[in-house]
């Protein structure tokens, strides 16, 4: 076994918000320079090529996003073996991350042309979306597509990264990527005129800038254990397989409910009419992007947690202070937001639909429903937080449990609601999935009393 003598201290806010506001930061920023590309294409050329590059976009944040199970399985399992200050763990664990990210980024590169026709067939075929959108988005893809060992590969060392709370590094990472994407968008497409393909490729080349520092950061996290081209051993990566494979099924599984949850926000209220559809997509944008600010505390709790749980003394009070000190954390963020959008969601509903005479119509539907946004930061910091608790326990079938009943109680609710309620009862059946898992984790509390009472692995 490879250890060093530095045992975790107990959490204080400070610590718990030194890590969560870079991993806040590096969430926000990349989606907002990513308008960078909408503003680059619009101005070099038509209106079908730019409905394309949406559709593609959207396309590849569904794929990625849905892989996200990786970052927080590695999250989890760095956590707690840098707790325990065990080198060879930690070393193990990134091996097996890198493998997870290389093995499934090579079979969406193998399916590629399977999830290319499915794409076109859900955005193209059965939408209104021209012909000229879908060669551009299918131009996009087959560009951009390449690149998906890289990213998840990074996806996963990022969840490494993280786990041990070095959520700087993550930060310069993301940054550097959004960056490089932006430069090199405008070079390849205002410069030299190469149009959706020169798109593709500025993010494809981010991406594998995005990679190699994210194996840079990798070297400066392990530079304080000693030489780090040493004690790298295939065999600990074989060890405890099972336990990690099965954490990576259920944290996707749970990722996978999640995903057709929100995505079935706008088709079970498309019954209302175009009007109300467009005002809840508006309203569920400010939604996300205010749960890109409780993400950091999520990441917080999944690293000082886990390394609470990982550590080799004192487990009871370090996993205390840490959910407690995680939990204060998201509470005072939470309720920032929640203040902010009750004073300020009117004049934000407003810039982003727009406030010209043919906007009126959907800038009234849409605040007649804004006052859901303003309570949404409540219900979501509670979910955020306690599944950060539980990624850092690697309690992953407790999550998918959870998840999968809370959905079904959001499409009872929905179902009920609805006939009665209108568009009120859909934003209820929404509020109440979120209440439901962070109901549903609190009531499985219980499961953390074995993991305090063990013994560390050696």
């Amino acid at each position: 076994m490879a250890t060093d003598q530095r045992a975790p201290r107990p959490a204080t806010l400070g610590s718990a918000f030194a890590i969560a506001w870079p991993a806040s930061l590096a969430a926000i920023v990349s989606p907002l320079l990513g308008l960078i590309d909408v503003a680059v294409l619009a101005r070099a050329s038509g209106t079908d090529t730019l409905a394309g590059a949406s559709l593609a976009g959207a396309v590849f944040s569904l794929l990625y996003w849905t892989f996200g199970f990786i970052r927080m399985s590695m999250s989890g399992l760095a956590a707690q073996a840098y707790g325990a200050s065990n080198v060879s763990r930690l070393k193990a664990h990134l091996i097996q991350g890198v493998a997870f990210g290389i093995t499934a980024g090579a079979l969406l590169v193998i399916t590629s042309p399977g999830i290319e026709r499915l794409a076109l067939w859900a955005m193209v075929d059965t939408t209104e979306a021209s012909q000229g959108a879908g060669d551009a988005m299918v131009a996009y893809f087959r560009v951009r597509i390449l690149a998906a060992p890289a990213v998840l590969t990074m996806i996963a060392i990022l969840g490494w990264l993280s786990g041990q709370g070095k959520t700087g590094l993550l930060m310069v990472i993301t940054l550097s990527v959004a960056l490089v994407n932006a430069g090199l968008s405008i070079l390849f497409v205002l410069n030299l005129g190469w149009g959706i393909t020169g798109l593709a490729a500025a993010t494809v080349v981010a991406e594998l800038t995005g990679l190699l520092l994210a194996l840079v950061a990798v070297w400066i996290a392990l530079k304080p254990y000693g030489p780090v081209l040493q004690r790298w051993r295939l065999v600990d990566a074989t060890r405890d397989l099972a336990a990690v494979l099965s954490f990576n099924r259920d944290i996707f599984i749970r990722t996978a409910i999640l995903t057709f949850v929100l995505s079935s926000f706008a088709r079970i209220g498309a019954g209302f009419g175009d009007l109300t559809v467009a005002a809840n997509q508006a309203l569920f944008y400010l939604v996300l992007t205010a749960t890109l600010l409780l993400d950091g505390t999520a990441i917080a709790a999944e690293s000082l947690v886990g390394q609470a749980l990982g550590a080799n003394h004192d487990k009871r009070t370090l996993f205390t202070a840490a959910w407690r000190r995680t939990a204060e954390l998201a509470a005072m963020i939470a309720a920032g937001l929640c203040l902010a959008l009750i004073v300020f969601g009117g004049p934000v509903t407003a810039l982003i639909i727009g406030q010209g005479p043919e906007n009126a119509a959907l800038l009234a539907e849409a605040q007649r429903y804004r006052w859901w946004v303003a309570a949404a930061p409540l219900a979501v910091a509670v979910t955020f937080h306690l599944d950060g608790v539980y990624i850092g326990a690697t309690r992953g079938a407790a999550m998918r449990n959870v998840m999968a009943l809370s959905a079904l109680i959001y499409f009872a609710s929905a179902f009920a609601l609805m006939p009665i309620l209108g568009n009120h009862g859909l934003w209820s059946a929404f509020t109440l999935f979120m209440l439901a898992r962070g109901i549903g984790l609190i009531a499985g509390w219980s499961r953390f009393e074995p993991l305090l009472a063990a013994e560390s692995r050696a």
